[in-house]
């Protein structure tokens, strides 16, 4: 957005201008005479003076509420804007009488935001320099609230924080910001007071938009047309920065890292910050309403039991839930619209997309899934200690590599019969239904410490040859930070039952290619990376058609595992630990040679799947980055 001018600013708040009223004493009188108040647009600080303001047209404008612009169809967005650059209002500032506001036209991208006290100043007030967030024993004044109603094509945020001068915390203004998701919006300020009355006046606007008492706030389910608040968490920088060595001089080199470089490739992908926002903006998720680093589990929870109960209307158009919502299509866009207030999502000034079928829902249960490896992603960056054991600085690289805290990742190399037995896996169990071509580019032997305990107190390593299989697992590579920390994770409750085919498990494939397509290897430089998992399936339980209990079917039968019967499957199969080299997978199985088609009656998977249930029963034992074009 090109610089705003701005008329000569008054001193009531640090760095931020009053708008410049062509109201006529009257007016004045009416404010003089009001609380003890001051109102002030926010506007960019420039070094061109503004030019005069001239007399406004007799026309009077008529007064908008201060969060209706957001829900403007584009064309009177066009015409107010339009009205913002006549030579009358050269400073983009409206009068008095018409709300105290302005409008920047550009969209959002993606910002960076500084911290500062207890939680970060607003980006785009123009305070993030002179400012901060109050805090007291009560609480952090800090409220980002989020409402889209589908049906009326509303998707709208609403920002509300009380900041004070840097060095005086007892004089506080009430800053607000609103507009469209994916916007910058509009924006007021107003005080400064005494910090009792802004927080009087910060519950008072809280209450107003969101329909609930500020202490009431957690867990509150919003009313029609009041806005959900969604709560951020925000970590302790003074602690962050103690423990990451920032108090290091800044001109210190950096030394160089000692992974091996096939690591120092893995960490850069799986860590790079631009490929975890493609992977976000992908999904239409808005990071700027909830950062990564600040997502709460709340929310993540919070989704899911939304798209839960999504799923339940899917599943049963005419069921109870539907009825009681008005039938099928009005339930889907009311629930929809509750889990789009919960989940950010932009859309543009286009009507919200309603989740109204299993492929939708699907998508969005892979986000709020997925939100849960990128925030571990994003925390594990920025906790991330820059200093070994010793205290001396340590690379990056090798800092976010440490912080996994895996056992051992050992490169392949490239040269050894246990790479060529790898990269013959993945050619071998390459679908002829999945039309790309791959190449292995670097492989890794895997160790978690809290698998193999949780393996070998199950008793798994004593499983009779063949009742263990070495199986693909593939998944977005800004997930894998979080997997290689935590392990593969099974779906909380909150989640529902129909996303899932065979119900809430990890799910497992003997083909190369069928795992490759969750890997999305198109947002991360054609890079997909996949996992080789040591899994304990057998028995099995078969199942020809997709059955959302058979998480319970499977523990009735007393099997270790469901098997999704697929047309495709491997025709021979071998000994893992005998093909790779790798005694420790001995009585292990693993495809041989290319699979066949054998159509088994009722089959209606093209390939196998295999899903577990316990994740103690999941041993990684490689890693592959592979090149998919």
């Amino acid at each position: 957005m090109p610089p705003r001018k701005k008329a000569v600013p008054s001193t009531d708040v640090a760095g931020v201008a009053k708008p410049v009223s062509s109201r006529s004493t009257r007016a004045g009188t009416r404010q003089a005479n009001a609380a003890p108040t001051s109102t002030a647009v926010l506007a960019k600080p420039v070094s061109k003076p503004a030019k005069p303001v001239s007399k406004p047209k007799s026309t009077k404008a008529k007064r908008v509420r201060d969060d209706d612009e957001a829900d403007v169809v584009p064309s009177k967005i066009a015409k107010l804007n339009k009205d913002d650059d006549t030579s009358d209002n050269k400073a983009g500032q409206r009068s008095e009488e018409d709300g105290k506001y302005w409008t920047p036209r550009n969209l959002y991208s993606q910002v960076t935001v500084v911290k500062r006290g207890a939680a970060p100043v607003d980006p785009m007030s123009g305070l993030v320099n002179t400012h901060q967030v109050y805090s007291n024993a009560e609480s952090v004044w800090d409220a980002m609230l989020n409402q889209t109603e589908v049906g009326s094509n509303k998707n709208k945020f609403y920002v509300i924080q009380l900041l004070h001068p840097i060095s005086n915390d007892t004089q506080c203004s009430l800053y607000t910001r609103w507009g469209r998701v994916g916007e910058n919006g509009s924006s007021q300020i107003k005080g400064p007071w005494q910090s009792d009355y802004a927080i009087n006046e910060f519950k008072k606007q809280f209450r107003s938009k969101s329909g609930v008492a500020w202490p009431q706030r957690f867990g509150m389910v919003a009313a029609k047309g009041k806005y959900t608040w969604l709560e951020r968490v925000f970590e302790d920088e003074d602690s962050k920065a103690e423990s990451s060595g920032s108090d290091s001089k800044e001109d210190e080199p950096v030394p160089d890292s000692k992974l091996p470089p096939e690591l120092q490739a893995f960490c850069n992908l799986i860590f790079s910050s631009k490929l975890i926002d493609a992977h976000l903006s992908s999904m239409n998720y808005d990071a700027n309403k909830l950062p990564l680093g600040k997502l709460a589990k709340s929310t993540i929870l919070n989704g899911f039991a939304a798209l839960k109960k999504l799923a339940e209307v899917v599943e049963y158009p005419v069921g109870d839930i539907a009825k009681s919502l008005g039938g099928f299509q009005t339930a889907c866009e009311t629930l929809t619209s509750e889990y789009y207030s919960i989940i950010p999502h932009v859309f543009g000034r286009t009507r919200p997309t309603v989740i109204s079928n299993q492929d939708l829902l699907k998508m969005e249960l892979n986000l709020v899934d997925a939100l849960g490896d990128m925030e571990i992603a994003h925390k594990l960056i920025s906790a991330s200690t820059n200093v070994d054991d010793d205290g001396k600085p340590l690379n990056p690289l090798d800092a976010h590599f440490r912080s996994l805290g895996l056992n051992s990742m050992d490169p392949v190399a490239r040269n050894s019969s246990e790479f060529k037995a790898l990269a013959h896996y993945v050619s071998d169990t390459h679908g002829q239904t999945h039309h790309f071509r791959s190449a292995v580019v670097h492989a890794f032997r895997v160790e978690r410490e809290a698998e193999t305990s949780a393996w070998l107190a199950k008793g798994y390593d004593k499983l009779p040859a063949g009742d263990r299989m070495l199986l693909w697992h593939g998944s977005r590579t800004t997930n894998f930070a979080g997997i290689l920390k935590q392990g593969l994770r099974i779906a909380p409750p909150e989640a529902p039952v129909t996303g899932y085919m065979f119900g809430k498990g990890v799910y497992f494939a003997d083909m190369m290619s069928k795992s490759a397509g969750y890997c999305y290897a198109s947002l991360s430089n054609q890079i997909g990376v996949l996992l080789l998992c040591e899994v304990a399936v057998k028995p099995f339980l078969e199942m020809n058609n997709a059955n959302y209990s058979a998480d319970e079917d499977c523990k009735k039968s007393k099997k270790l595992a469901t098997k999704g019967v697929g047309t495709t499957q491997p025709t021979n199969w071998q000994d893992a630990g005998m093909a790779l080299g790798h005694e420790e997978l001995e009585g292990v199985y693993m495809p041989k040679g290319e699979a066949s088609t054998v159509n088994p009656p009722g089959a209606f998977l093209v390939y196998n799947e295999y899903i577990v249930y316990d994740p103690s029963q999941i041993r990684l034992r490689y890693l592959l980055m592979v090149k998919m074009d």
